[in-house]
């Protein structure tokens, strides 16, 4: 079966107007205050509230020590504690510093897996809402060629 010039563009079309409402709405599912903060602090607080977060063991963020290319940084979060509602991650010298944020159903293991973009070296933290409250676990990464614009 051939499919016209004038039903592959109108199907294109339809597809590029999707994705840019699709987009649109990913985005307007974080506060504007996110991408105005003045610091990761500030992030944190306007994406998460004002709970207290305490580092916990069970939280386990895995990164490279080293990235070659601060274009496509793979994380991992695995994290066994129970009703996990949300992962954020969060990278402290990114233009934006809240990179990720991951909404859980409770039925769902609390592990994801991602690349990020890092514009420098830099601490990356995972913070898990669990029950009311964020348990935290960081790690340096030393970025080599930056991937924000920067070298």
């Amino acid at each position: 079966m051939s499919i016209s010039r004038r039903t592959f563009v109108r199907a294109s079309a339809i597809g590029a107007a999707l994705a840019v409402v699709a987009s649109q709405r990913g985005n307007a599912a974080l506060p504007a205050g996110v991408f105005s903060a003045a610091s990761p602090a500030d992030a944190i607080r306007a994406a998460l509230g004002n709970g207290t977060m305490a580092s916990d063991e069970r939280v386990r963020l895995t990164a490279p020590d080293r990235a070659e290319n601060g274009d496509v940084v793979p994380l991992s979060v695995d994290a066994d504690l129970p009703n996990i509602q949300r992962i954020t991650l969060v990278a402290d010298k990114n233009p934006i510093p809240v990179i990720a944020v991951f909404s859980l159903a409770p039925e769902v293991e609390g592990f994801v897996a991602t690349r990020v973009k890092l514009a420098q070296t830099c601490n990356v933290t995972a913070l898990v809402e669990s029950g009311g409250k964020l348990h935290t676990a960081s790690k340096p990464v030393q970025v080599l060629i930056g991937g924000c614009g920067g070298e």
